[in-house]
């Protein structure tokens, strides 16, 4: 409510300001408005006594609504009742209650499950949550694991000396699970305030990411199933690091744990590849870093694939964020609040009456008009032969559904003795500009605009709503090349008669139309007669202003310039559009610059989740290939005893660390390209006309990391083994 209230008197009424302003009434509280009411035969005046703020869907397919009191003392035969329940109780049990009390059929109670779901009431085990706690347990699971493996490594004498004096395995199990849990008993509240955190830092973003309108979070409300789940995933993973560290320490003989020896198991062990004909080819200290890494299966696996999971997560995440834009910005264009002004003609006038031409020019040149685009709709019958009807359950149930039934007597009918049936279907004249829009949305075919504008070329988008099988197959069986019959009302009536198929005495043009393009969505449509229910086809306006002879214009998009935005150019706009009768402006600025903004917020969230995986796989990389060389520092200590300089000792161990990066990033391109093919598989059904695309920058990127992260982690430590002496690196004893 902007201003007044809501109506609690029959002569009140509340409306919303747009509508107010396109049927030229004041908006202020106390005017009063004169309805000529549907079936009545006499007026009736209304007090307004609120204006209410826009509402977006509605204004953007210009459906106006008026809102009255309701009279609880009178009976309604299709009330619907809205119920809100106490939170604490069991929200579900009292709807089944309510509902078999008052012998109400299921049918008829609908939940508002996203509320439900956010107040853990829905009973429904939320797959998306499922996921994002098993992948937050994995990578939990790998870098608790791949941290305390440096930590015991550095502690590995005292567990021998422990070992040596008496302790038994089950108390050396239970020092290592303490010590973990202790540490988990530290991190809870740290992970609670800085997920609290977090989440305050997202909430500015995230309050219309899930929600159908912009929601302002004021409080953020820890859940006890997220903190309980949180807390699970963790003890699950200490337990499995416990289990595994337990088993990397119990088999080492007693000397080796002393000595901090970790070789002794894999020395006798077959090597990964043999390098001995490499000897002869590669500097001595080269070679020696290359049989270090091939020797142990294990430590190559381990962090090669922990170099592979983050560059793999990265290269995945990033294109799903090309995905998610593309596809935030297809909706958004093909969206009915796709442009800054819209002007409409009101539905169930003559298909002729329209914006003319010079008014058109006169909108262009207003100051501050970026661009104009017309659009001329008209409503034709498309003939089809029982082979072309591929989903006959889809209009079964459309048929049956109130609208199509009562107000069109069914969208498909089957022609009187004969085996053809006939298809309302909405026609669009596109100009040039908006055919040009239209090739990002071509899914077979091309759009060829030159062609259009002299021959009988259709553009066609086909319904494929997802059936019973969770597939989405077009409705109809019609590919490029077909030719397609419509036919529509010369005189351009829209009567209840032309609607029900009734008007057998009118005039009707028959054309016939060759598909050149089936595209996904059109940019921009009526939500009247068929609409997107059935098969739209769009031609040239220059064709269809020469088969039906209607020259207006009954849709109208308005683009700005940045900047023009003003009450003053939509008043303009209003006095223009306003010389022909039925003619309603939308001012869709507003709502076009917070699904901008949306957009914005939405790929800022998932950036986040990228960028915040990509660290944590990061400091893993970091983890696993410090403990792959610390472990072998008794090993570096004989080396350079044996007279291998400082110089040549670095470039060993940074030569080592680059290998690791080559290898993960063969590996990396090679499970990115992938789990690329895989997502696109998946997600593909369900975006508009999605393209596999190969960013081979994000590829060089990876790969220049990845050798970066292998060079830096083995120079830090080959940094740390240069300060020891040659005595206590063999010894390995601190």
């Amino acid at each position: 409510m902007i201003k007044g209230r809501f109506p609690v008197k029959d002569d009140e009424i509340a409306i919303e300001e747009w509508v107010l302003k396109n049927m030229g009434v004041n908006p202020e509280p106390g005017t009063k408005i004169n309805f000529n009411l549907y079936g009545k035969k006499t007026n009736k005046t209304y007090i307004l006594t609120g204006i209410l703020q826009d509402r977006p869907r509605l204004k953007s397919s210009g459906q106006m609504e008026a809102i009255l009191n309701l009279n609880e003392n009178d009976s309604y035969k299709n009330a619907q009742v809205y119920v809100k329940f106490d939170e604490n109780t069991d929200i579900n049990k009292d709807i089944q209650n309510i509902a078999k009390d008052l012998k109400i059929d299921n049918k008829y109670v609908r939940k508002n499950n996203m509320l439900l779901e956010s107040l853990g009431s829905s009973k429904k085990i939320d797959p998306t949550f499922l996921l994002i706690s098993l992948v937050a347990g994995v990578v939990s699971l790998i870098v608790i694991l791949g941290i305390f493996n440096i930590a015991i490594l550095q502690r590995l004498s005292e567990y021998g000396i422990m070992r040596a004096v008496g302790a038994g395995s089950l108390q050396i199990l239970m020092l290592l699970f303490y010590e973990l849990l202790t540490l988990l008993l530290i991190s809870i509240p740290i992970g609670i305030v800085g997920g609290l955190a977090g989440a305050k830092f997202l909430s500015s973003i995230a309050g219309n990411l899930f929600t159908e309108c912009k929601v302002d979070i004021k409080n953020i409300v820890l859940s006890p199933r997220v903190f309980l789940m949180s807390i699970i995933i963790n003890l699950i993973s200490i337990i499995i690091v416990t289990l595994i560290t337990y088993r990397s320490v119990k088999r080492l003989t007693l000397i080796d744990s002393i000595r901090k020896n970790l070789n002794t198991d894999i020395k006798y062990k077959k090597v990964l590849i043999k390098t001995n004909f490499l000897y002869r080819i590669l500097p001595f200290s080269k070679y020696i870093s290359l049989r270090n890494i091939f020797r142990n299966k294990k430590s190559f696996y381990m962090i090669i694939l922990s170099m592979c999971l983050g560059s793999t997560i990265f290269i995945v995440s990033n294109f799903y964020a090309e995905l998610t834009a593309a596809q935030i910005n297809k909706e958004a264009e093909t969206s009915k609040i796709n442009t800054d002004y819209k002007i409409e003609i009101i539905p169930g006038t003559n298909l002729s009456v329209g914006i003319p031409l010079e008014d058109i020019q006169e909108i262009k040149n207003l100051e501050g008009v970026e661009e104009v685009k017309t659009i001329q709709p008209i409503y034709g019958r498309m003939k089809l032969k029982k082979e072309n009807i591929a989903e006959p359950l889809y209009f079964e149930q459309i048929n049956d559904s109130p609208y199509f039934k009562e107000v069109l007597n069914g969208l498909l009918v089957k022609e009187p003795n004969s085996d053809e049936y006939i298809l309302k279907n909405d026609i669009y004249g596109y100009d040039d500009k908006l055919l040009k829009e239209m090739k990002k949305y071509v899914k077979e075919g091309q759009i060829d605009i030159e062609k259009m504008k002299k021959e009988k070329i259709a553009i066609i988008a086909i319904p494929h709503p997802m059936n019973t099988k969770h597939l989405s197959p077009d409705v109809v069986n019609l590919k490029v090349g077909d030719k397609i019959t419509e036919s529509f009302r010369k005189d351009g009536d829209t009567g209840e008669e032309f609607f029900r198929m009734e008007d057998t005495n009118a005039q009707f043009k028959e054309e016939e139309f060759t598909v050149g393009a089936i595209v996904e969505k059109l940019i921009d449509s009526s939500d009247y007669y068929a609409g997107n229910n059935s098969v739209q086809v769009v031609i040239s306006n220059d064709i269809l202003q020469k088969i039906s002879g209607f020259k207006n214009y009954r849709l109208i998009d308005i683009n700005v310039k940045p900047g023009y935005n003003s009450e003053k150019l939509y008043n303009q706009i209003l006095k223009i559009a306003k010389r022909t009768q039925g003619a309603t402006v939308l001012n869709l600025s507003n709502e076009k610059q917070k699904i901008k903004a949306f957009a914005t917020n939405q790929l800022i969230f998932i950036n986040t989740i990228v960028i915040v995986l990509f660290a944590i796989s990061f400091l893993n990389i970091i983890n696993n290939v410090s403990y792959s060389l610390i472990s072998r520092v008794n090993e570096f200590g004989m080396i350079r005893a044996v007279g291998i300089t400082n110089k040549e000792f670095r470039k060993m161990i940074t030569f080592e660390g680059m290998t690791y990066g080559i290898f993960s990033s063969i590996l990396s391109v090679i499970f990115g390209l992938t789990g690329q093919v895989i997502l696109f598989k998946y997600l593909g059904p369900n975006l508009i006309t999605p393209k596999f695309t190969i960013a081979w920058k994000i590829y060089l990127f990876i790969i220049i990391v990845n050798i970066l992260l292998g060079f830096s982690a083995t120079f830090i430590v080959s940094k740390r083994v240069k300060r020891m002496s040659i005595v206590e690196s063999i010894s390995t004893i601190n």
